[in-house]
């Protein structure tokens, strides 16, 4: 899967402890950028949709509404 610089550090700090919720903040932190919640927004789509272009089943990052995002736990 091919993934941006910036994509692979969302994804990192999301996988890297999965179930716990990363706010737009903690994102951003961790992928070094400064941008809108928008953007924090349309680069978690991109990521799904890359992933699940070569799985569409692919389900792991969960939205935490008014809380952020999560890599989901397996089960």
């Amino acid at each position: 899967i091919e993934l941006t610089v910036t994509e692979l550090w969302m994804v990192h700090a999301l996988a890297r402890f999965p179930g716990h919720v990363k706010d737009r903040d903690a994102l951003m932190r961790d992928a070094n950028i400064v941008v809108d919640d928008g953007t924090i927004t349309s680069h978690i789509k991109r990521i799904r949709r890359k992933f699940q272009a070569v799985d569409p089943q692919f389900d792991a990052i969960e939205t935490v509404y008014g809380m952020g995002y999560r890599w989901r736990t397996p089960g």
